[in-house]
């Protein structure tokens, strides 16, 4: 077996790999919409590079090696920071939820005790 043949295997399981990772991270809620959908364009991509073949090219072999052993692990360390900052901005959004909520309440608060201030001063100028 020729290391381009070894290379296609390995870029097809590496995106199928990515594609299942994608799939289970979205699921558990750990990637947004969007940058999940980014991910399997992405594995979808690897997939189909390591699928498709270049008639009559001719590479150096462990330069591409290299080069790919360096990508993975780079698209493995995006990876693993877009769920990272996924989840942050889901917390984000959650936590300015609760802050409306309780700003809201607040001002209720201080609606009421204002009607109640009033009611007092009310009572004591009689």
């Amino acid at each position: 077996m020729n290391v381009i043949l070894i290379l296609r295997i390995f870029l097809t399981a590496a995106g199928v790999l990515f594609l299942l990772g994608d799939i289970n991270a979205y699921v558990r809620q750990k990637l947004t919409d969007t940058i999940g959908l980014l991910w399997a364009f992405v594995s979808v991509a690897l997939i189909l590079t390591g699928v498709v073949s270049v008639p009559g090219a001719r590479e150096e072999e462990y330069l591409v090696v290299l080069l790919l052993a360096v990508c993975l692990l780079l698209l493995i360390l995006l990876f693993k920071l877009s769920k990272v900052v996924s989840v942050l901005s889901m917390k984000n959004q959650e936590l300015a939820m609760q802050v409306s909520l309780l700003n809201q309440e607040n001002e209720r608060i201080l609606h009421r005790l204002g009607i109640l201030t009033d009611e007092k001063k009310d009572i004591v100028r009689d």
